[in-house]
């Protein structure tokens, strides 16, 4: 068995959501989000060890936004090669994972107008720059966390697949 988590990344442009899963582990879930803008690959490495606490990865999976028919385009081919590259500064294996339909629009909640804070008040429906930055990174690491468990399911149906065909 391999001695460091497995982290899964969403990546895009500008941001990067992360999740993880303990060595072990079955269940992924998200960490946060790199904002990788002007960053090489070296700042968004030393960026996700900082998120993870630098804790080892064994395993680096990969959203790879393949197109409808299931073949890369350019971009897909791209982000495959970043993942690559970090997984090979990490010291890990890089897996590619098919991303599409894990893209999830943040959760808003209604609350009730009673329950507004007094004082200033901002108009109906608009949120903060902070909100809006929060919403992002979940959205972002949720997206990741997608990926991986779909990654993890598919693994453990195939162990278990393996085992059921070595006892038969």
């Amino acid at each position: 068995m391999s001695s460091g988590c497995t982290v899964g990344i969403d990546p895009g442009e500008r941001w990067i959501g992360v999740a993880r899963a303990a060595r072990g582990s079955s269940l992924a879930l998200p960490v946060g989000t790199i904002d990788r803008g002007g960053k090489g690959d070296r700042e968004v490495v030393d960026a996700l060890k900082a998120l993870l606490g630098q804790e080892e990865v064994s395993e680096l999976v990969i959203g790879v936004p393949l197109r409808p028919d299931g073949l890369e385009d350019e971009q897909a081919a791209s982000f495959r090669q970043f993942g690559e590259t970090l997984a090979d500064r990490l010291g890990a294996v890089c897996i590619a994972q098919d991303e599409r339909y894990t893209s999830v629009a943040p959760l808003h909640v209604n609350v009730p107008s009673d329950a507004e804070p007094k004082g200033k008040s901002r108009a109906r429906g608009r949120r903060s720059v902070q909100r809006r930055r929060r919403e992002r990174e979940r959205s972002h690491a949720t997206a990741a966390a997608h990926i991986l468990q779909r990654w993890l399911d598919a693994r453990d149906s195939e162990r278990a697949r393996e085992r059921a065909d070595s006892g038969a």
